[in-house]
């Protein structure tokens, strides 16, 4: 079992009444997607940073996702609700 690191940038959208998730894309460092996430909140309606851990072998998520920054309206899974 190889565990691999993961920092994703998650985009949401909002048509009119329809809200949904855009593209996601994996960058290298935690630095880069917290940057990429400050530069697209401008353009869409929410972002988010996350990092997350999974095994290489069976693509299982061994380490469920922790929100590195946050920015506008995202999915409820991503809100903050302490």
């Amino acid at each position: 079992m190889t565990d691999k690191t993961l920092f994703i940038v998650q985009q949401f959208e909002r048509r009119g009444k329809k809200f949904t998730a855009g593209r996601s894309v994996e960058y290298r460092t935690a630095a880069e997607a917290i940057a990429r996430a400050e530069r697209d909140a401008e353009k869409f309606a929410g972002v988010v940073a996350l990092t997350m851990a999974v095994d290489t072998d069976t693509g299982e998520v061994v380490e469920e996702p922790k929100v590195l920054a946050r920015f506008g309206e995202v999915g409820r899974e991503f809100r903050d609700e302490g």
